[in-house]
């Protein structure tokens, strides 16, 4: 452990064998390259969460074509002159070794309004380029981006699957001569929440300090605010037959016991398709009903214990055998109800704010003018232009429609 390269760096991966997680958007992005000249969209955009290896996907590419990448990150480079400088030549002149090459440009979506002519120089590059240019950014929504999205390909990248971060981590701790606990690998997959440079860097932090990395190790981290999503712990449940995984599913949920009890409930006759395990499945989340039912009257927190046990561990070994195939969960009916006029209010929040940021009104005033474009929506060719002009998303537009 001498080295002084970064685990994220040393374990890059170099080719498609070795790429963790999005491995299906690996051929789209390739195609695209080599068919770059071809091709209407000008450039490529690659949004998507921190972490989903948006950066190691494009050096993959590049290896498998035998192409050198020239990156840049947007936020180093943010006003037209130093992009002019430093990226604009590099788009125009052929590389010393005389390989293609692949311009990156990493985080456009992070200049602002403030980085002045950044964006339109980046529109420019793009035009002038020689070579296939690729875009990452976080949300390819954000503002300014309109310009750059109209002229791109987009390939979205989704957050990496928690067995394909854990087997990354496996990988790494065997060739580092680390030993491990496999329920401590596990739980630092889980909290990393699909963002699989930030659970290297966790276990390069362990293994520093530790010959072995167990689950007392992994507190030392005091981790980040990541939150496991609910249908992830469902999927865990539901699909697996091992106690202590189950009991382990909702260790980071920021839902309480009640909420996480009506999400098993609703989606266990989705799930189990024999009667007789949905039957068993049912009686242990009646038995954990009536923990809580318990708690709620006496305070007597202690029981909470049975609750999960019951409603986890009882759920997941219910089933005579493991369900394949994807099931889609749903939420709630109950926690749905009481869920939309909160998501209503949020979303004409975030409506009113493009709308006040456009106008330079303020967003009270903007949502009051919402009815005003549900009208204007109906005229011939208006709604595409408005919902371009204001940044728009589908959902949004649809909100409008149905007010």
């Amino acid at each position: 452990m001498g080295e002084s390269k970064l685990w994220v760096e040393k374990y890059r991966p170099e080719n498609l064998d070795e790429y963790q997680g999005n491995t299906k958007k690996v051929e789209e992005v390739k195609d695209w390259v080599q068919n770059w000249h071809n091709r209407k969209s000008q450039s490529l955009l690659m949004p998507g969460p921190p972490g989903s290896g948006k950066t190691a996907l494009v050096y993959v590419v590049a290896n498998e074509l035998g192409y050198e990448v020239y990156e840049t990150n947007a936020s180093d480079v943010r006003t037209k002159k130093a992009l002019k400088e430093k990226v604009m030549r590099a788009v125009k002149q052929r590389s010393l070794t005389g390989k293609t090459k692949i311009i990156l440009i990493d985080e456009v979506d992070g200049m602002s309004s403030k980085d002045r002519g950044g964006k339109s120089e980046i529109n420019r590059i793009i035009e002038k380029s020689k070579f296939p240019v690729i875009l990452t950014a976080n949300d390819a929504y954000a503002n300014g981006m309109q310009s750059i999205r109209k002229k791109s390909k987009v390939v979205e990248l989704g957050k990496v699957h928690t067995n394909s971060v854990n087997a990354k981590l496996k990988e790494i701790t065997e060739k580092e001569g680390i030993e491990y606990e496999k329920s401590a690998l596990k739980s630092i997959a889980r909290h990393a929440d699909g963002d699989m440079r930030s659970a290297i860097n966790d276990l390069e932090s362990l293994g520093e300090k530790h010959d072995k990395v167990t689950r007392e190790e992994v507190k030392e981290l005091g981790y980040r605010d990541t939150e496991k999503d609910i249908f992830e712990a469902l999927k865990i449940i539901f699909k697996t037959g091992d106690a202590e995984t189950a009991s382990d599913a909702t260790e980071d949920l920021s839902e309480g016991p009640d909420e996480i009890l009506q999400w098993i409930r609703e989606n266990i006759p989705k799930e189990y398709k024999k009667q007789e395990d949905v039957a068993r499945a049912m009686e242990e989340i009646s038995k954990a009903d009536l923990f809580n039912g318990r708690i709620r009257k006496s305070q007597n927190w202690s029981l909470l214990k049975y609750v999960y046990s019951l409603m986890t561990v009882g759920v997941a070994l219910s089933k005579e055998e493991k369900y394949k195939g994807f099931t889609r969960y749903s939420y709630p009916s109950r926690i749905k109800k009481m869920g939309q006029s909160k998501s209503q209010r949020k979303k004409r929040q975030d409506i009113g704010e493009k709308i006040g940021e456009n106008m330079h009104i303020s967003i009270s005033k903007a949502v009051d003018i919402l009815p005003f474009l549900q009208v204007l929506f109906q005229r011939e060719g208006w709604k595409k232009s408005i919902a371009e002009e204001l940044e728009l998303t589908e959902d949004e537009v649809e909100f409008i429609e149905e007010l």
